[in-house]
């Protein structure tokens, strides 16, 4: 990329705006990204793309030009900034960008490291103990129950939920109460309304919960970030803080749990590899991440400045998506990128984003991830499929794409 010094009043390159369905666009199945990234790849420069929640948008789609627009300052995270490109209808009344999410250097650099030293490889590998405690439990429970269940729901939720209110210092009473709300938020389906108010009781929820937290710290992780944030000056922004990792710790870890196993049962051979030895769990988390990508749409952002990006010309104001899952797909980058391959072991793919945004809890799921695909298929051998593959449904065109429920027997 390089600066833009002056904008001339003219019609961009590619102006012309892709003909079909609006973005963001339908996966063909589970397994493939849409026909669109591979289109947009193959053009020269950027692609301006009509938009289904409001004014067309640039999407950027190889993977060297994903991996630099998601760490240039000149895109803008803020969802206050006119032209921000949201995936999904949003009232103009309320925005998202109180959260690290929505901040821009300096405020968030700032706030980014007042957290990120709690989630570091080291911190988080003193939680392995409790997660294998936590995920041996939940295949005992499947076990003694016996075929057949919901994967996400009868196990895969109740494993994310777990960690991470555990380790929030959430009471467990209140799981249903908040999972609910967290699906509204996320989900591709809800109405803008309806996630305006999930979000405003999720937030009145915390609020009650971060105030507590100041009144009689315990040894939980939102009771050691109050050192961290002055209740007079910061409350709101630990609120939101909470919020943004309850919701981000336990929603897209379980879609890729249920979605990771179902890509393993729909490749055999990848599924016996992974079988045959455990310890290529870290290898196969990798590659499902990169194969999978279930967090493509929560990449947005907005020009703060002219600029140029692949040659195109990008005015302030005007939204970009880089799209992770078209980046993880590139040949450039990746040999035989349409192959899933848990021998591959590459971490190189952006699944959790890249640069000051990168994900705070990369490390987290990626522990919880090893622990259920080293453990589920060991324990469970015959786990397989309870209903035709054909009669699955997916979630699509929310923040995190995943199975509505996936039932199998054993």
């Amino acid at each position: 990329m390089a600066d833009h010094e002056h904008m001339p009043d003219q019609e961009h390159p590619h102006e012309a705006e892709a003909r079909g369905a609006p973005f963001p666009w339908r996966r063909p199945g589970p397994f493939a990204p849409p026909d669109r990234h591979r289109e947009c790849r193959e053009a020269p420069g950027l692609t301006r793309v009509p938009r289904s929640a409001g004014e067309p948008t640039w999407v950027v789609t190889r993977y060297a030009e994903v991996r630099e627009a998601l760490n240039d300052e000149r895109l803008g995270n803020d969802r206050g900034r006119p032209g921000f490109p949201a995936p999904f209808p949003i009232p103009k009344d309320f925005t998202l960008n109180s959260s690290l999410l929505g901040m821009d250097p300096p405020r968030h650099t700032d706030y980014r490291k007042r957290v990120a030293k709690d989630f570091t490889v080291r911190r988080v590998k003193l939680l392995r103990p409790r997660v294998e405690e936590i995920v041996d439990g939940q295949v005992a429970a499947l076990a003694d129950a016996g075929p057949p269940c919901d994967l996400l729901a009868g196990f895969a939720l109740p494993i994310t939920i777990s960690v991470i209110m555990e380790l929030l210092g959430i009471p467990p009473r209140d799981k249903d109460f908040l999972h609910v709300r967290t699906r509204t938020m996320f989900g591709g389906t809800a109405t803008a309304a309806e996630r305006k108010e999930a979000v405003n009781q999720l937030d009145a929820y915390f609020r009650d919960l971060v105030a507590a937290k100041y009144d009689d710290p315990g040894d939980d992780l939102v009771s050691k970030l109050t050192g961290a944030f002055p209740r007079e000056d910061d409350f709101d922004e630990l609120v939101h803080l909470t919020r943004l990792l309850f919701n981000g710790g336990h929603e897209s870890t379980a879609s890729m749990i249920a979605v990771g196993t179902l890509a393993l049962l729909r490749h055999p051979d990848q599924l016996d590899l992974l079988r045959g030895d455990p310890d290529l769990a870290p290898q196969a988390v990798e590659e499902l991440l990169r194969y999978l990508s279930v967090t493509d749409l929560t990449t947005a952002r907005v020009a703060r400045t002219d600029l140029t990006i692949s040659g195109t010309p990008v005015r302030e104001g005007e939204g970009v998506f880089p799209l992770t899952a078209a980046a993880n797909r590139d040949p450039e980058a990746f040999e035989r990128p349409d192959e899933l391959d848990i021998t591959r072991g590459s971490r190189k793919h952006l699944a959790f984003g890249h640069g000051r945004h990168l994900c705070l809890g990369s490390e987290l799921a990626r522990l919880e991830l090893e622990v259920v695909f080293r453990t589920l298929y060991r324990r469970l051998p015959g786990l397989r499929l309870a209903v035709p593959f054909e009669e699955l449904s997916f979630k699509d065109g929310g923040l995190v794409y995943g199975v509505e429920a996936l039932p199998v027997t054993w």
